[in-house]
C-alpha cells in the first residue's frame, strides 16, 4: 500500500462510486466479515502463546477448519439443491 501523497500522478486513489472502487470495496468487506467470524467463534481474537510459530500454528489451523466446513457446506447445499430440482 503507498501514500497517494508521496506522487498522485503514480499512485491514485479509485473514485469512490466507480466500479473499480465497489469491486475492492466487496473484497474488503468479504474478508472483515471472514475475520469477525474467525474472531468470534474461533476464538482467534484469545490467542495465548508466547511465540509467534505456535501462534501462526494456531491460525493455519483455525484457518484449514474454516475453508474446509465452509467446502462442505457448499458441496452438501450443492447436492440439496440438485436433488430438489430432480
Amino acid at each position: 500500500k503507498m501514500k497517494i501523497t508521496t506522487d498522485l500522478r503514480k499512485y491514485s486513489a479509485p473514485a469512490r462510486g466507480s466500479l473499480a472502487w465497489k469491486n475492492i470495496f466487496k473484497r474488503r468487506t468479504a474478508v472483515e466479515r471472514v475475520n469477525a467470524y474467525l474472531k468470534e467463534f474461533f476464538q482467534l481474537n484469545n490467542v495465548r502463546y508466547r511465540t509467534g510459530k505456535r501462534a501462526k500454528i494456531h491460525f493455519d489451523m483455525v484457518t484449514l477448519v474454516y475453508n474446509a466446513s465452509k467446502l462442505a457446506a457448499d458441496r452438501i447445499d450443492a447436492q440439496f439443491i440438485q436433488q430438489q430440482a430432480a
